[in-house]
Parts: C-alpha cells; structure tokens; sequence
C-alpha cells in the first residue's frame, strides 16, 4: 500500500480499496458494544445497524471509481490488503467464542437471547465474505486462512466447490450456483447448499482418482473441510454445553443462506452458449450481474463487482473492476438481498431487466422452458 500512502489521496481508488475490512471489523465488534451497553435492547444492536445499512444502501448510492492500468500492479502487490484480511481471522474467533459465552448466559431473557442468536449470526456470518476473498489468493498462507475465517460457520468445504467447481461451471445447467429464470429463491437456497456440498466431494474423489488415490484417504480436502468446523463445534459445546449447538447451527444457516442469496443474485437467468464441440464459450462480463452501491461493497468486499471477478479469476478485491459492458442490478446487494426473498417482488423488479439484457444477445436465456416466455425458448439454455 506505500504507493497509494505517498499519493496522498491522489491516486483514484474505490471506497473499499481504501478502507479496506474496517467495515467488516466494525461490524465483529458490535455484540460486545452491546454487551457493554448494558445489553437488554442493546443485544439487537448488530440487527439494528444491519437493518439500517441496507435501507442508507440506495440513498448513498454507487460507487463506481476504478483505479488507474497503471496503479495496479502496486495495489495487487501490497501486503497492506492481505494483512487487513488475515486481521478478522483473531477478530472473528474472539467474537465468536464471545458469542458463545454470552449466548450461553443463564440469566439472559428471551427477547435477549434472540438478539444475541442473530447479532451473531450477522457479525460472525459475514466472515465468509472475507473468506471467499482469501481462498482465492494465490498464496497457500492465505487460502489457509480463508479456511479458518470459514470453520466457525461450517463453511470450510465452500472453498472446493466455488474455486473448482462453479469457477468453471458458472451460468451452465451444471452449477448449483446459477441460478436459472424462475426458479424460487426458496427452493434455490436448499438446493444450492445440498449440491454445492456433494459437488465438493464429488471435485475432490476425481481428482484423487486421476492421482491413483483413494477418495476416502487423508488427501481428500473434503474431509479436513468437514473435520475442521465439527472440531470447532466439539471445543464450543466442551467449553459451554450444549446450548452451543443452537449457536452453532444459526451462525452456519445465515452464512450458508447468505451466500446461497448472493449466487442467486449474481447469476440469475444468464447462460453461457454451448459451442459446437459441447463444451461451454469462454466466461465473459455478460455471464453475471454486476453492482457496486457503496454500503453493500463495504460488507461484501467489493465482490459485488461480479463480473470482473469471474472474467478475470484471482483479481484480489482492491482491483476489482465495474464493468461498463456488464448487466446492472438496480440496487445493492443488501437492497436486493430482501427483493430476492420476496418472489413476486423479485419477479416485479428483475424480470424485465433480465428479458431486455437477452434482447441484446449479450447473454442466452438460462432457464427451464415451461418458466420462459415463449420467445425465448429456442434460444435458451436448459
């Protein structure tokens, strides 16, 4: 980061490239803030702040500063922005086994403990987005601690499927992570956690049997993914009982939901055309909706920038592009988070916008014949 200190301010950079996982942090911090409030309302603090960043979203609008061709061979290089991410790993473990003691607290009401539950679940939860940036560095150091950022939201096996397996099958019938038009988010959300996991295990078993292995030995990476966060959970329950296990389950499903909701979000109704010799066209920034509302790039680290990060796999987040070329949401990720899990909301606000980008031939239709508008059949991807 030293070119970018010495500029000062000169050179041109997103918001997130210069703030960085301070947000991220912020947000970790806030259950203890309100156990040191005092509690009582206060253990909804995570909740409240959660609630009002996605409603501040549309009003502060995007965010849509690229850095200069030649600032980012130095940005790329920087150990500043890896460092800032291998920061939450003690942050969210700390806050986390907080949560823990906390939730556990026999004299917490009802109302209290519900808080506690779902602050958690958001500060903790949103770990994953970090994570995801991590395990796709090049770095082994850094991929590793992706997985630690994963292991107390049970989300460890994530990182074999997303890198292998919906990095090379995205907008195509064969990813779990693509969504296809008309397909209800409700549905989309338990199939896309059940496959994503089976095509973990799948990826790794293909990979062992090329190398002459066995997919049941040490090598397998799915069973250190799942080793890892139910050692997690056998230290939390050792430590605080087994009303840990309620913890455990609620920091898993809002990770799991949340990022089930992001691929449905980044994704939806656009297909890849399948070439001559049966394999798939080339990724391309048509092949996912783009965005970059500030406050929702804050939490997500900038990967809201979607198309450039699958045009351009193991772009680190401060690099990332907005693609002038690529499909647009109309808002942000923690605006269309809740327009997502209301259908015919959904249906309202995107369906129109996905017809017209198909009407460019930028992208073909992705979608199951008896759900498309009749024009668009022949043309489509099932």
């Amino acid at each position: 980061m030293e070119g970018v200190l010495k500029t000062g301010g000169a050179m041109p950079l997103s918001v997130v490239a210069r703030v960085t996982t301070w947000p991220l942090i912020g947000l970790l911090a806030l259950p203890v803030i309100g156990w040191l409030l005092g509690g009582g309302i206060w253990h909804w603090l995570t909740v409240m702040v959660f609630v009002a960043m996605s409603v501040l979203d549309p009003f502060v609008g995007p965010d849509n500063v690229n850095h200069r061709p030649e600032d980012e061979a130095a940005l790329e290089k920087s150990l500043f922005y890896r460092v800032m991410l291998w920061l939450l790993v003690p942050a969210q473990w700390a806050v986390a086994v907080f949560c823990y003691w906390l939730f556990t607290q026999a004299e917490l009401g009802t109302a209290e403990r519900i808080g506690v539950l779902l602050s958690s679940a958001i500060s903790v939860g949103f770990g994953a987005t970090a994570a995801h940036e991590l395990a796709h560095h090049g770095q082994r150091f850094d991929r590793w601690m992706g997985i630690l950022l994963f292991t107390p939201i049970n989300m460890c096996d994530f990182a074999i499927y997303h890198n292998y397996g919906h990095h090379n099958r995205v907008a195509t019938p064969e990813d779990p992570g693509s969504a296809k038009y008309g397909d209800n988010i409700y549905a989309f959300i338990v199939h896309s956690i059940i496959y994503k996991t089976l095509m973990g295990w799948q990826i790794e078993a293909e990979r062992l049997r090329r190398q002459g292995r066995s997919p049941w030995s040490l090598h397998n990476g799915m069973l250190w993914m799942t080793a890892l966060p139910l050692a997690w959970l056998a230290v939390m329950v050792s430590l605080f009982g087994w009303l840990a296990v309620p913890l455990f389950l609620t920091h898993f499903l809002f990770a799991r939901v949340l990022l089930a909701v992001a691929d449905y979000l980044e994704h939806y109704g656009l297909a890849r055309r399948r070439l001559p010799d049966g394999s798939w066209e080339p990724i391309r920034p048509a092949h996912a909706w783009d965005d970059s509302f500030l406050v929702s790039s804050l939490l997500f680290c900038q990967i809201d920038r979607h198309s450039d990060h699958h045009a351009n796999v193991g772009r680190p987040y401060q690099i990332l592009r907005v693609m002038r070329e690529a499909p647009r949401l109309p808002y942000g990720y923690l605006v269309m988070l809740w327009v997502a899990l209301i259908p015919p909301l959904w249906r309202r606000v995107m369906h129109p916008r996905v017809e017209a980008y198909w009407d460019t031939g930028a992208a073909a239709p992705h979608g199951r014949p008896e759900k498309l508008p009749e024009r668009y059949r022949q043309s489509a991807v099932y």
